[in-house]
């Protein structure tokens, strides 16, 4: 019985983080923002923007430097625990499901979802359900 136990637990836990891989992008047109990859149990997050800076040389300055992160994470019911590479730990992020879709949300966009608010604008969004506008 414990050894069911056990396994089913482990199947649970796998279950989990296959649901959570895909590609999280703004669920809008967005000139900058994050885009997370999240594959097995590790993380990529990219940031982009369309603006360009040239430095004093003439040289495109690089706009996030260190990006992109990548590390592991490990999911805790709707809880993102990203971990870099270097053994950082970054702020939670947290998973949110509405009308079949499913969201990254930051711990200011949770709290104010969570307090009656409405998902913000460009929110990030699995790929796989992001829409064309």
């Amino acid at each position: 019985m414990t050894k069911r136990t056990a396994i089913l637990f482990v199947a649970f836990l796998c279950s989990a983080c296959a649901d959570l891989e895909g590609v999280f992008e703004p669920d809008c047109i967005a000139m900058e923002g994050d885009r997370f990859v999240f594959a097995g149990r590790t993380f990529e997050w990219h940031k982009f923007t369309d603006m360009r800076r040239i430095d004093a040389d003439g040289k495109l300055v690089e706009p996030f430097p260190g990006y992109p992160l990548k590390g592991s994470f490990v999911l805790r019911g709707s809880t993102v625990e990203l971990t870099t590479a270097a053994g950082e730990r970054l702020d939670d992020h947290y998973l949110f499901e509405r009308r079949d879709s499913l969201y990254l949300l930051t711990g200011d966009q949770h709290a104010a979802v969570n307090g009656g608010g409405d998902l913000p604008a460009c929110v990030l969004r699995r790929g796989d359900q992001a829409s064309s506008n």
